[in-house]
């Protein structure tokens, strides 16, 4: 269940911990157990015996019909940390002002911080949680307990600005798993749904992806809509918007399968009605793992540094409110491959010497091509397999030419891949 309210949380450690202890569990009494009995197991706290009789009009703590089903607070309950842990970080991420790693636990009230360029993934031991954040993102887990009491689960995840992804466990009675913006609070129960705040603007959002949501003004759910996946609201200190439908994915263009240039590039069309588009590029087919993420209002965009692997693509549209719309995802190889090509006047009068160098790994191989301006169908020089770095042309005839270089190399999956140099004129002096 989503709930919305416009009410911020406060994101202090003292606040965060008031909402992780409000609310209660239902125990229903068995065979032999006695409050006090309970107390040594489940409950913390030297009054809370007393309290929790008072609350269920309990006159004798050690004798309580079979059945019974008691209201206990959760601030009496003893509990373990969740175990949310790193299983992804790249760039500079920040757990309580300490430098992220894999494995690293996010206690109970950590701090998180994303800088640029930078990712987070949190998981549970089980894998059934997970927490996405891309770059300059702020959070605070202000809630990662399982209560001794049934192994009941109770997550809190305030996202105080920037994004986050979330894949919510299936929930039993009593547990919770909630997520909060300032303008935004969500109660959640077996679903994906993504999240946002907008520190300047203030305007937050919620999508769900999976699952169903109740979406009210507050938590006493007086007024509530239901949004199914591939529906969305936006909230702000005003209130919370009408739930709408996400955008359609949008259409990608043509894509090699095998991108081997500098940059890695892709265009994308918004669909109808988006201002721009997102794109995520994962090394995981889950996206556990995104490296890399960009946000265009013109639809090309450009990754450089990528190394060698295979990737995934998640692409979407991003509405005027702020709303990102349904993904579409495609996949590609990255196997940088290039040639990287110079000219000098050779110590022979009227000779050139083109020199060449390899851009990415592996055995490499290299041609070389020239041509007169105007002509590139009538070679005058076509060699492959050139030997060291370099070849030396002579008697090249006054007027302009244009040559480049070839990068070749044998792989197992696609056989011979060429990447060409951009070509380049010459021109040769008449004197």
């Amino acid at each position: 269940m989503l709930a919305v309210s416009p009410l911020a949380l406060a994101a202090l450690p003292n606040g965060a911990a008031a909402e992780c202890d409000s609310g209660y569990v239902t125990y229903r009494m068995q065979e032999g157990d006695t409050l006090y009995g309970l107390s040594e197991r489940y409950f913390r706290g030297v009054t809370a015996v007393g309290q929790i009789a008072r609350l269920n009009g309990i006159r004798n703590p050690r004798r309580i019909p079979v059945g019974t089903e008691l209201r206990i607070p959760r601030r009496y309950l003893t509990y373990r940390d969740a175990g949310l842990q790193v299983r992804h970080s790249s760039g500079t991420v920040q757990i309580n002002g300490v430098q992220a790693n894999r494995a690293m636990q996010v206690p109970d009230g950590g701090r998180i911080e994303t800088s640029a360029g930078s990712f987070l993934t949190l998981q549970s031991a089980d894998g059934s949680t997970t927490i996405t954040l891309p770059a300059n993102a702020r959070a605070q887990l202000a809630c990662s307990r399982i209560y001794a009491l049934g192994d009941l689960r109770d997550i809190q995840f305030d996202l105080l600005d920037g994004r986050g992804e979330i894949r919510a466990p299936v929930l039993r009675t009593d547990e919770r798993f909630r997520t909060s913006t300032p303008v935004a609070v969500t109660a959640v129960r077996g679903t994906e749904y993504r999240v946002s705040y907008d520190d300047t603007t203030g305007i937050g959002t919620a999508e769900v992806t999976e699952g169903r949501v109740a979406v009210a003004a507050d938590e006493s759910f007086a007024s509530e809509v239901l949004p199914e996946a591939g529906f969305g609201v936006a909230a702000s200190q005003a209130g919370v918007g009408e739930v709408e439908q996400l955008l359609p994915p949008p259409e990608v263009g043509e894509i090699a399968s095998v991108q081997m240039a500098e940059t890695v590039d892709f265009t994308v069309a918004p669909p109808a009605g988006g201002a721009a588009s997102r794109v995520q590029i994962a090394r995981d087919e889950t996206f556990v793992e995104v490296i890399a993420e960009d946000l265009s209002s013109d639809g090309s965009f450009s990754f450089a540094g990528l190394e060698d692997g295979r990737y995934l693509v998640r692409v979407r549209g991003v509405a005027e409110n702020g709303l990102e719309g349904l993904s579409e995802e495609f996949r590609f190889r990255r196997k940088r491959l290039g040639a990287e090509g110079s000219v000098e006047q050779s110590t022979l009068a009227d000779g050139f010497r083109f020199v060449w160098s390899a851009q990415g790994t592996g055995l490499t191989h290299f041609a070389f091509q020239l041509w007169r301006e105007g002509e590139p169908g009538v070679l005058l020089y076509d060699e492959i397999a050139l030997p060291g770095d370099a070849t030396l042309v002579t008697a090249l005839e006054p007027g302009v030419y244009v040559w480049r270089i070839g990068a070749m190399q044998t792989d197992a999956e696609e056989g011979l891949l060429t990447v060409w140099s951009e070509p380049t004129r010459l021109p040769v002096d008449t004197e």
